[in-house]
């Protein structure tokens, strides 16, 4: 695709106070340098001459350790002599707590947390001596029950004050903290902490979502038993009080109540004493769409300066903002979401569905709180869209100084309406990927450069982002201007995970990351392009989802960005399939009609010249279908790969983390698609 951008949809102001600007004015005194631009600081932050003393800056700017304090020691081992695998170190000699981090220098009587679910009549303020209340108790029940260093705590939890407390009380104590969102059935359940082995797991006795109450005592029945089956290290299962607080433990596998937990701890202060840097804190775990999902560890330290220089030094969010991100307690966004306990004012918690129990809800909360960064994403940017409601128009969030989008590609057609009257005209808009992988972004948004639209602005500070060859035998960078290929990494950054955990763990690292272009390029695979005009990137979807028609490849993010245009759909996935005997990949693409559409073959007609008019003939889908529901993750993802894999006749498991894994059988039909595009019985063709 063609850069087009000639018109920039927002435009820098007041740059010089930004935390950026205040930064390179920092690093510029401090190393005697003359950094003037973005690009200038960029270009200094990936030196492999220099990257140290990027890190290390920004370690001290950030204050990670207490103001004023100096790191010791070097600040990446060199055992490995620089490569990327086995995961250099950062900050060896370093010691620190990230709870004490995230706890430290707050005003006791402020408001922390703002927290509101579905159900709640009025917002609840949790203020920071409440916060810090609340974590003594857990820290000290939890210490009554022998958790220590690098024992796990797992739990399947709603996202509210009660997930924040556990995972700060676990990680004060250098445990591990792994969650998982109530949401889940118990196979996923399972299938995650079986292999972690937790010594202690929490859990949500239900929740509700879109005006639904589900009891989860089935669930907790499933999984606890088969859990305490096979982890001797599982001390007790707490069930937390909810909505469902009249839940029975009597036939649940060593299952305790809430209140008798408490109970345990005694009265001790909350003792937050120093671990190394590179000490485990989280577990976080891959989407596991086709089998069992990885256990991805990740350093206290690590996260927290990945993390913070993302989110203050990046995407400028300052000290004084009340920050608000959708998520749950399954996803990275959740852990980054924690780490704006040390980042902002305040924060704005929300547990339910985007749009119930009144469409505006995030907005109304947003309104009522005064949130000043607002995380989303294009799904939910495109139901605003789609439902008419008009942010701007229709409610006070003025202040609203950013909006960060992530989780998949935000097209063409959402930032135009963004920016057509749909938020203020001063709003940052900023689209940011990465991953699970690395608790944080590989390009991202800066308040010193234009937004253009379609675009990511910038390669993320410290991340030695470059686009490969995706064919060639050997690394090989693209040298054709704006040419796509995978997104690779070339230098070390403090949020590498540790390891894997489990058998085999550093195998699968290295197998998911550098077994294409070897240990020193991390392999993220994502498919992008850059525009050497703007200097933006254009994410094309995940390397396994291209689409490679006669040779001639392409990224499923491409397509939607014409099918979105179209009012009469609801929603697309577009998929190649390859068969056992095909002699090359034909691109297929499924749409889901809105309710009151038919699917016609002007329909598809029409489709078809708008995909070929935007790029050219050989992105044109041989064939077009409707069907019922298109599958997504927990997380908000279409589960392309699953989709390509049953088109194609390839056998794959299907984990618990597919929302709708029911949609799936929707397409096992079309393995049978002939040449002429003819199908069984059950088919339609057009």
């Amino acid at each position: 695709m063609d850069s087009t951008n000639s018109q920039p949809l927002w435009k820098p102001k007041d740059s010089h106070e930004t935390n950026v600007a205040k930064f390179t004015k920092y690093v510029n005194k401090k190393r005697g340098l003359n950094l003037n631009s973005y690009n200038d600081l960029y270009e200094w932050s990936t030196d492999p001459e220099t990257l140290r003393e990027f890190w290390r800056d920004a370690y001290q700017f950030l204050e990670i350790a207490p103001a004023g304090q100096q790191p010791r020691g070097e600040t990446i081992t060199t055992e490995h002599g620089g490569s990327m695998f086995p995961p250099p170190r950062f900050f060896p000699e370093e010691t620190f707590n990230l709870a004490e981090l995230l706890l430290r220098n707050q005003d006791d009587s402020q408001v922390a947390i703002h927290f509101f679910h579905e159900g709640m009549d009025n917002l609840e303020a949790v203020t920071w001596k409440a916060l810090r209340e609340r974590v003594r108790k857990a820290y000290n029940a939890m210490d009554s029950c022998g958790i220590g260093s690098g024992d796990r705590v797992a739990a399947v939890i709603s996202n509210s004050v009660d997930a924040i407390v556990l995972c700060l009380a676990t990680i004060s104590l250098g445990a591990v903290w792994s969650s998982s969102s109530p949401d889940m059935g118990p196979r996923a359940i399972i299938d995650r902490y079986t292999q972690i082995k937790p010594k202690l797991v929490f859990a949500d006795s239900g929740y509700i979502y879109a005006n639904k109450r589900f009891d989860l005592s089935g669930n907790i029945k499933a999984w606890s038993k088969e859990l305490a089956k096979t982890n001797e290290n599982l001390s007790s299962v707490v069930v937390l009080p909810g909505w469902n607080s009249t839940i029975s433990i009597d036939s649940l596998s060593r299952c305790m109540h809430w209140n008798a937990f408490v109970k345990l701890g005694g009265n001790k202060e909350l003792v937050m004493k120093p671990f190394p840097f590179s000490h485990p804190a989280f577990i976080l775990f891959s989407s596991g769409t086709t089998g069992p999902p990885k256990c991805i560890v990740h350093c206290a330290g690590g996260v927290a300066l990945k993390v913070k220089t993302d989110s203050q030094i990046q995407h400028d969010v300052r000290k004084d903002d009340v920050v608000f991100q959708y998520t749950t307690t399954g996803w990275v966004m959740w852990v980054l979401n924690l780490i704006n306990l040390s980042t902002a004012s305040s924060m704005l918690l929300y547990d339910g569905s985007p749009f119930h129990p009144r469409p505006d809800i995030l907005l109304k909360l947003a309104e009522s709180v005064g949130v000043t960064v607002f995380g989303t994403s294009p799904r939910y940017l495109s139901e605003l869209r789609d439902r008419g409601i008009h942010p701007r128009r229709d409610y006070k969030i003025h202040g609203i100084r950013i909006v960060t989008s992530t989780g998949s590609v935000l097209s063409d057609e959402l930032y135009e309406w963004f920016y057509g009257g749909a938020f203020p005209d001063q709003t940052h808009l900023i689209s940011m990927s990465g991953g699970t992988d690395i608790a944080g972004s590989f390009v991202g948004g800066t308040p010193l450069l234009p937004v253009y639209k379609g675009e990511v602005q910038v390669r993320a500070l410290g991340m030695a982002v470059d686009i490969f060859d995706p064919v060639a035998d050997k690394p090989t960078p693209v040298t054709e201007p704006e040419c796509p290929g995978e997104l690779v990494c070339t230098q070390p950054f403090p949020s590498q995970p540790l390891e894997f955990y489990g058998k085999a763990g550093l195998e699968k690292y290295n197998a998911s990351y550098f077994q294409r272009f070897g240990n020193g390029v991390w392999c993220q695979g994502d498919f992008i392009q850059a525009y050497k005009k703007t200097g933006g990137i254009r994410m094309l979807g995940r390397s396994d989802g291209v689409l490679n028609p006669s040779g001639v490849r392409f990224g499923s993010a491409e397509i939607y960005a014409v099918t979105d245009r179209f009012d009469e759909l609801e929603d697309s996935i577009c998929v190649g399939q390859r068969r056992k005997g095909d002699l090359d990949e034909r691109v297929l693409l499924f749409i889901r009609l809105k309710s009151n559409q038919k699917f016609t073959p002007d329909l598809v007609s029409r489709i078809k010249r708008a995909i070929r008019e935007k790029y050219s003939a050989k992105h044109v889908p041989q064939f077009i279908f409707a069907v019922a529901a298109i599958p997504y993750t927990m997380n908000g993802k279409k589960c392309e790969l699953n989709v390509k894999q049953i088109v194609s006749g390839v056998a794959a498991q299907v984990s618990g983390t597919v929302a709708n894994p029911e949609s799936l059988k929707g397409f096992e039909p079309y393995v049978r698609l002939r040449k002429d595009g003819t199908l069984g019985p059950r088919g339609q063709k057009l």
